[in-house]
């Protein structure tokens, strides 16, 4: 129900005893002519202030640049979309090389690395270079899933000012475009991007032409939340998600981690907790980033034998929900825990449970 006080753009009211008819005008007074003088000479003596001071400053100097480039950052990358190598090609267009049998191979660089990408799943680590006279990229790719995280290490080892030019892609499932997510730094850190939709997602590296360069890169990828029982794992699911359940009535949203019966189940994330008991899944607990549950994926502990929390509490990453059991549907089953995330409906607990990813040793 609409605030009858708010009025939309489309519904503005007017005063009928202020309306004018079409062909009338406001009358103004003339703008007295002294104070259009002081006017321009307040406007000259700050803009003379603001460039004294981008000369004698270096700090202002310094800023007004970052400022500009990073408004400049904003409007190629984040509203154009623009990847870093993107912005490389539009300096070739304008320096009139983008059509030279050059450019055109720069450009096509990227499409004949992808053509044999080097897969790079589980963990990997290379060491590689660009020569200046060669005009090439280098493409490492790796399938995942939805949940699943991929971390990865990249540095530049040699000193020189050239660009090198990297960027983590993806291409989603039944898609044949490849979209940039985000720009890599050789700054030697360990990054990571949990992913929201499978498909394949590549790391792509290209110097700028006529560049020699350096690098190091190393990846990984695995699950991205803890495992939700004490001291079980990947071998203990025993029942996937999809699995029909009900003669085919309904679907299994979720997986049964099997362990003893008074295991502690532990929360994957930073959240609160909401309790309670149903005829389907028995003691349960929901699980979620916010205190009314929207805005974050829930995570659901369903059969627990019972509960360490109470509704409303606020719980930490690995503190004790509860304890395995089979209350609720799984009386005639061995104590498990279902465990099942939502988020816009249900999602595969798998990929997410994962072992975490570990950078290869050098």
């Amino acid at each position: 129900m609409s605030d009858p006080i708010k009025t939309t753009d489309s519904e503005q009211t007017s005063d009928p005893d202020i309306v004018q008819t079409e062909g009338e005008s406001v009358d103004q007074s003339p703008i007295n002519p002294k104070k259009r003088i002081i006017r321009s000479w307040l406007l000259f003596g700050l803009l003379a202030l603001l460039v004294i001071l981008l000369v004698v400053r270096d700090d202002v100097r310094q800023n007004a640049a970052e400022s500009s480039e990073n408004a400049l950052h904003y409007i190629a990358f984040d509203v154009l979309g623009w990847s870093p190598r993107d912005l490389f090609i539009w300096r070739l267009r304008m320096a009139g090389l983008l059509d030279s049998p050059l450019g055109q191979r720069w450009i096509e660089a990227v499409n004949r690395a992808g053509e044999q990408p080097v897969q790079a799943g589980g963990q990997f680590r290379t060491t590689e270079s660009f020569t200046s006279d060669e005009v090439e990229a280098h493409v490492y790719q790796v399938s995942l899933e939805r949940g699943e995280k991929l971390i990865w290490q990249f540095s530049r080892l040699d000193n020189a000012e050239s660009r090198l030019y990297a960027s983590l892609e993806r291409r989603e499932k039944n898609d044949q475009q490849w979209s940039t997510i985000t720009e890599l730094d050789a700054d030697d850190t360990t990054n990571s991007q949990v992913v929201s939709k499978a498909g394949a997602y590549r790391i792509v590296l290209q110097p700028e032409l006529f560049a020699n360069a350096e690098y190091s890169l190393a990846m990984a990828n695995g699950g991205s939340l803890p495992f939700p029982v004490e001291g079980a794992g990947q071998r203990d699911i025993g029942s996937a998600f999809g699995v029909e359940r009900d003669g085919g009535a309904r679907k299994h949203h979720g997986v049964d981690i099997f362990a003893e019966r008074g295991t502690p189940v532990t929360a994957v994330i930073d959240g609160y907790v909401r309790t309670g008991t149903g005829a389907r899944g028995g003691e349960h607990v929901w699980l979620s980033g916010s205190m009314i549950g929207f805005g974050s994926a829930r995570y659901y502990y369903a059969h627990l034998d019972s509960f360490a929390v109470e509704s409303g509490d606020r719980v930490k990453r690995g503190d004790i929900l509860g304890y395995v059991g089979n209350t609720g549907n799984a009386i005639t089953t061995p104590p498990h825990l279902h465990f099942g995330i939502y988020s816009g409906g249900p999602v595969d607990p798998a990929p997410f449970l994962k072992p975490e990813p570990e950078l290869p040793a050098l």
